[in-house]
């Protein structure tokens, strides 16, 4: 694919003006493009009243090398380049079957994903959370703010989905990482119902109210999956026996 930066069109354009700019910047027929992918959308307000979005895309097209080279001796490297999709591959798992279930200490976003790794190689690991649910948590939070009184397992801090589903869900952390771990996660979220402007916005960000849905729906599936949650679960400490945890110590709330 070819990577085209600094694409700029007005905020309110259409698709097709995207396909007509694209075509123009690598001078080729619309006919050639056989597909336009947004990588990265931000928002480019330095000449105001005129707002203008720019972009980087990937764009497939037929005789991609001829192409290439044209455009990159028209605008230079910086502007133009060749790349793969990247997608993140779990690393490779044992073979042999747990004679136990994976136990997972904490539902913030690192403990949700582990499961969700897990459960996509056909594990159904444990998870233990100090916190409520989300419809219970957003009730204790919301009496708060109201009352000042704090239940100190269940709050903006603690509970599923972590600290990041009370501060607007904010995504933008390793967006740069090369792995491709980043855009799985966006890609996941996605598929649970978070908005597809997060899989290019510059700096993407779900919100509260459709990032506490997403969670659920996270959660829904990994039980479908066999994941078992304990909800006002805080771990305490741990039982060794022979080098290795025998058991876990949990406070039930």
């Amino acid at each position: 694919m070819i990577r085209l930066n600094q694409l700029k069109l007005p905020v309110n354009h259409t698709e097709a003006q995207l396909m007509n700019k694209t075509a123009q910047i690598l001078r080729i027929p619309e006919a050639e493009i056989l597909e336009i992918e947004i990588v990265r959308q931000s928002l480019d307000a330095r000449k105001k009243p005129e707002l203008f979005y720019s972009y980087s895309v990937n764009v497939t097209v037929k005789r991609e090398q001829k192409v290439y080279k044209d455009a990159v001796r028209r605008l230079g490297k910086v502007n133009v380049a060749l790349v793969e999709k990247t997608e993140y591959h779990f690393p490779d798992g044992g073979t042999q079957p747990q004679k136990h279930p994976t136990v997972i200490i904490g539902m913030g976003p690192a403990g949700l994903f582990c499961a969700y790794y897990l459960a996509q190689h056909g594990y159904a690991p444990v998870i233990l959370e100090r916190g409520e649910d989300v419809d219970t948590r957003q009730a204790d939070v919301e009496a708060f703010w109201q009352t000042g009184r704090l239940k100190p397992d269940s709050n903006v801090q603690f509970g599923e989905g972590g600290a990041g589903t009370f501060s607007d869900g904010k995504l933008n952390s390793a967006v740069k990482d090369p792995s491709g771990r980043n855009q799985f996660v966006l890609e996941t979220f996605v598929r649970f119902g978070a908005p597809e402007q997060i899989l290019y916005d510059n700096k993407p960000h779900i919100g509260t109210d459709i990032l506490s849905k997403v969670i659920v729906r996270m959660r829904k599936y990994l039980e479908e999956k066999g994941c078992q949650f304990f909800f006002g679960c805080c771990a305490k400490d741990f039982i060794i026996e022979n080098g290795s945890i025998r058991q876990i110590v949990c406070d039930k709330k």
